[in-house]
């Protein structure tokens, strides 16, 4: 009996070459419990770079992890987790209730790892889980002197801990760009008025800076220069009443004096490329190289090949002896290796961006089940969707069951909707419709809810006869419960 155990490095700054030595024991723990394995590039989480840990008999392991950088990680187990804080010749020991998600560490690496656990930084703070978003003028009263109140409690606690000055002044700053990043997003999903949020994240985002708080830059840095970014395009586009004032600020901020220069670069290149230039202009020379190198892995990963070759190019032109460049290399020749093999499971057909009635389309499949999937290439929730659907498909294989997929997508997006779906091998039959003309079609799946109409993704069964059948459509994460679904109109 083996327990599959995963360790995620999302982290870390250049040191000497040793070993990290973990060790631990676990109890309570399913057979068969998994804990994703994953050592990021830079930051961040990709399924392709997991690296599992095995347990013995008794629950017990031992591994000496290869680093060259310090890191934080974590370990996790069902829908738990926990950070790990790695550092070159040192070592760690875990004991691990699977069954409460006690843990207690031991080692050199003990204290550090116990604080950083007990400050939970990889959660979402209560404010920003409650779905119903307060006013712009409750915001300090309700929001942001409530959350500076329990992040004073946990810098005592930091301050109060034995840890050094260095590890004192990392969990500090994680934490303080922790509050940063969830006020920031909770801002931009509260469906404020544009100019009210807008002029909340310039007030609040003020007195913040690029430089990093502390030599060891945790995941909550890097998600802060998203957010500094977005509040440097906030405070640029406030100008735009003023000709020659926002024409100065485009400048400063993406290196473009022209607000029609910014729009085509962004057409040509996407949102990530126009970030990556305010990144160059605000931060240092480091940690652009970094977000560099970690959004192009990002991109490959997920089958963004024009804009991943185009940052690319720029992390050649900029960072020629990074190194990261070997492995991005590599990545990119694997990925243009499988674009280049032709899929006939990906059906394109003639008149994928022409057809007039998604009903009407529909009846080529008489005799089949059609789970038809609304989304876009721009759309997250979408694009994390598919990645359960390979195990759907898997259930369904040799059903009779077709996979229609209905992208909106801008018309000069054409070739990146067919990159995606080539690089991710989205099999199926696809459509694509730009936003003007799959109005026809929301209105002709949803006659009487327009209230539901442009909601991405949303999901549609027709059964045998082309009938459009239920109303609670399970998700493609929803699992078995999609193949049941799908099952009942076989």
């Amino acid at each position: 009996m083996k327990i599959i155990l995963t360790l995620v490095a999302v982290c870390g700054y250049l040191v000497s070459y040793a070993q990290f030595d973990l060790k631990g024991h676990m109890k309570n723990l399913p057979t068969g419990e998994t804990v994703i394995v994953n050592a990021p590039l830079v930051f961040g989480y990709f399924d392709d770079m997991n690296t599992p840990l095995t347990t013995d008999e008794d629950g017990n392991f031992s591994v000496k992890l290869p680093l060259d950088e310090e890191k934080i990680g974590y370990l996790r187990w069902g829908d738990r987790q926990a950070f790990l804080w790695m550092r070159p010749g040192t070592d760690l020991t875990v004991e691990l209730d699977g069954s409460n998600g006690q843990i207690a560490f031991g080692g050199n690496m003990a204290e550090a790892n116990a604080l950083l656990h007990k400050l939970e930084l990889w959660k979402a703070p209560l404010f920003f889980t409650d779905s119903k978003r307060v006013a712009v003028n409750e915001m300090q009263t309700r929001i942001i002197q409530p959350y500076l109140k329990q992040l004073a409690a946990k810098i005592t606690k930091v301050d109060a801990s034995p840890l050094t000055p260095s590890e004192k002044e990392f969990l500090k700053a994680e934490l303080h760009y922790h509050f940063i990043v969830y006020v920031d997003l909770y801002v931009r999903t509260a469906r404020w008025p544009r100019e009210e949020w807008s002029n909340f994240i310039i007030e609040f985002m003020q007195g913040e800076t690029p430089q990093p708080k502390s030599a060891l830059q945790g995941p909550m840095y890097y998600s802060f220069i998203d957010a500094y970014v977005g509040f440097l395009a906030s405070r640029a586009f406030s100008n735009r009443d003023d000709p020659t004032k926002f024409a100065k600020s485009l400048k400063s901020v993406y290196g473009v004096s022209s607000f029609d220069s910014l729009m085509s670069l962004a057409h040509e290149h996407g949102e990530t490329f126009l970030n990556w230039m305010a990144v160059k202009r605000a931060f240092d020379a480091n940690t652009t190289e970094r977000y560099l190198a970690q959004q192009i892995k990002g991109k490959y990963d997920d089958g963004e090949v024009s804009t991943g070759n185009r940052l690319f190019e720029a992390l050649e032109l900029h960072n020629r002896n990074s190194t990261y460049l070997d492995t991005l290399t590599s990545i990119r020749a694997s990925l243009m290796k499988r674009m280049a093999t032709i899929n006939n499971d990906i059906i394109v057909p003639d008149d994928y961006r022409t057809f007039q009635q998604i009903k009407t389309f529909v009846k080529q499949f008489q005799g089949k089940v059609v789970y038809l999937d609304i989304w876009g290439t721009w759309c997250g929730p979408c694009k994390e969707e598919m990645r359960y659907l390979p195990s759907i498909k898997e259930h369904m294989e040799g059903k009779n069951i077709v996979f229609l997929y209905l992208d909106m997508d801008d018309d000069e997006k054409d070739n990146k909707w067919r990159e995606y779906i080539q690089a991710n091998a989205i099999t199926g039959v696809h459509l694509r419709k730009n936003n003007d003309d799959i109005q026809a079609i929301w209105k002709e799946l949803m006659p009487d809810d327009a209230s539901k109409h442009g909601r991405y993704p949303t999901y549609f069964i027709f059964d045998k006869h082309g009938n459009l059948v239920a109303d609670d459509i399970k998700r493609p994460s929803d699992g078995k419960d999609l193949v049941k679904q799908l099952e009942e109109y076989l």
